[in-house]
């Protein structure tokens, strides 16, 4: 009996864990759950009473830790085994809902590669639109105490002053490729550096 009332505790606690690895495909959720089954199952050698499956159970932590963590473990996994940029991002934008440093380190990457973005997007336009496109400056205000900047292009191209010229062609494209490395890079450390605090003994 009380090893029916014992498995009905770690049956409702893996229930829960469940219902918080849905991010995971399917064949992997329940992978994180056997797993977890055959650890608790290991931990309390044979002695499946309530008592000694709590024990286990609380050092795994809460079931929605216990989720976060195994589903940081394998979307760093998949990232680090496929370096190219996009499954480097996209694992960055799907830790961004589990953590603090994750949506800090989306918000860094958004920037990032947005601006790299503004950077070639001028860069390859200013051929096309020598006179609209680059890198703009305008004093406003009434002393001009007020600076403003832009980078692309403008319907109003004598409302600033462009600074670069046909600079900005090799600048905007050498800027791109620095900036795309430099978050590429800083998304690699973060998802390491989110993985490393996973696997962190609790």
């Amino acid at each position: 009996m009380s090893k029916d009332a014992g498995l009905a505790h770690l049956d409702a606690y893996l229930a829960q864990v469940q219902r918080h690895v849905r991010g995971l495909p399917h064949a992997e959720a329940r992978e994180v759950v056997a797993e977890l089954r055959a650890h608790v199952l290991d931990k309390v050698e044979g002695g499946v009473s309530p008592a000694a499956v709590e024990a286990a159970i609380a050092e795994l932590g809460s079931p929605r830790e216990i989720a976060r963590a195994n589903i940081t473990e394998r979307i760093v996994a998949r990232a680090e085994a496929d370096r190219s940029p996009l499954p480097v991002l996209g694992g960055v934008v799907r830790l961004a809902r589990l953590s603090v440093y994750g949506a800090f380190a989306f918000l860094v990457s958004f920037a990032g590669y947005g601006l790299a973005a503004a950077f070639l997007a001028t860069a390859l336009m200013k051929p096309f639109a020598w006179d609209r496109t680059g890198l703009w400056f305008k004093m406003t205000g009434p002393n001009n105490y007020d600076m403003s900047w832009m980078l692309g292009a403008t319907d109003s191209p004598r409302s600033g002053h462009e600074l670069l010229g046909g600079w900005i062609i090799p600048i905007g494209l050498a800027a791109a490729l620095v900036l795309g490395w430099l978050t590429w890079r800083f998304d690699l450390f973060s998802l390491r550096l989110m993985g490393r605090r996973a696997r962190r003994p609790r």
